[in-house]
């Protein structure tokens, strides 16, 4: 393993369960990077031994920047990511979720912009991502969550405040997933998914961009360097309630970290909450069988709760 200091560590950290094909894919992905300084970290949450038998017999004797974790009992995808940050050596993480790809040379052209940065300001760098399907076959018809949007045209370096003023008033994670995203772990002092010591269930992306993007400067690189897969395995329905709560505790909670601070940006993220609540509320009115039990009570909440700060805030 190169250890320069012109290379430095990065981590790839990949959390995995119950899904050896998938898994596969993503980390021959992990292997076929052209940055030359990687360690990657395997956290198997996995019920059967699949996994583990694929990897003690195809990789692990040949690829001495595998590390291997198989957890005695599952932990979850929240704690499973943190064990592995935990471990990470390198300074500079990407998550790599199980299902997802990355694109040859993801590192190493992200890793050059921080290379670049001899004042310290980048706390990450994304870009541009495509959405593919159980087939890896590229998906461009619309579908039942919003396709990737291309920011801008040409690499950009922006204020981590006017693009996580952008994210939150529009409601839209245009960071990407955890898979798009290559960050400086020094400038993580939360725990990643916490959001003012408060643990995130559906957003937990989000909620660590926002803290990131509080303390510098962002890259979109606006290529192609991931991709994330949508397929029939993921529960985005069940996610809605949790991520309408993560969302409003976001926006309530964005001011703190120095986003919102123009009123009317902050009105629009609030308005941009209301809307996703009340909308919430109609879907399960009309859909009263995906609806889980405490749903109504929970909405309410963070209608008041919104309905509060747009009533302080409005101009009268």
């Amino acid at each position: 393993m190169n250890t320069s200091t012109h290379t430095p560590l990065v981590s790839i950290l990949i959390p995995t369960f119950n899904r050896p094909h998938y898994f596969q894919i993503a980390l021959e992905s992990a292997l076929a990077q052209t940055y030359p300084n990687i360690e990657i970290l395997i956290g198997d949450d996995s019920t059967n031994d699949e996994t583990e038998t694929l990897l003690r017999t195809q990789y692990l004797p040949n690829y001495e920047q595998i590390t291997y974790i198989r957890n005695p009992s599952t932990l979850g995808q929240f704690h499973n990511g943190l064990m592995l940050l935990e471990r990470a050596n390198g300074v500079y993480v990407n998550y790599l979720m199980d299902d997802d790809l990355f694109h040859h040379e993801k590192i190493e052209k992200m890793m050059a912009y921080f290379q670049q940065d001899t004042k310290n300001e980048i706390v990450l760098v994304t870009s541009y991502r495509e959405l593919i399907n159980e087939e890896g076959i590229t998906i461009k018809e619309k579908i039942d969550i919003p396709l990737p949007v291309q920011l801008f045209q040409i690499d950009t370096i922006i204020e981590g405040i006017q693009i996580g003023n952008t994210m939150l008033t529009t409601s839209n994670n245009i960071i990407g997933e955890p898979t798009t995203v290559l960050f400086n772990k020094l400038f993580l002092t939360e725990k990643f998914g916490t959001l003012n010591t408060r643990k995130y269930n559906c957003s937990i992306d989000m909620a660590s961009w926002v803290h990131l993007l509080s303390k510098g400067k962002a890259v979109y690189i606006a290529e192609p360097l991931s991709s994330f897969r949508y397929h029939s395995g993921q529960q985005f329905q069940q996610k809605l309630l949790e991520g309408i709560e993560d969302f409003t505790h976001l926006i309530l909670t964005s001011r703190k970290y120095g986003f919102l601070q123009n009123r009317e940006d902050y009105l629009s993220g609030i308005r941009c909450a209301l809307q996703w609540i009340t909308g919430s509320l109609q879907y399960y009115k009309a859909n009263p069988d995906l609806a889980p039990e405490d749903a109504q009570p929970r909405l309410l909440y963070c209608l008041q709760s919104i309905q509060n700060e747009l009533q302080i805030h409005s101009p009268h």
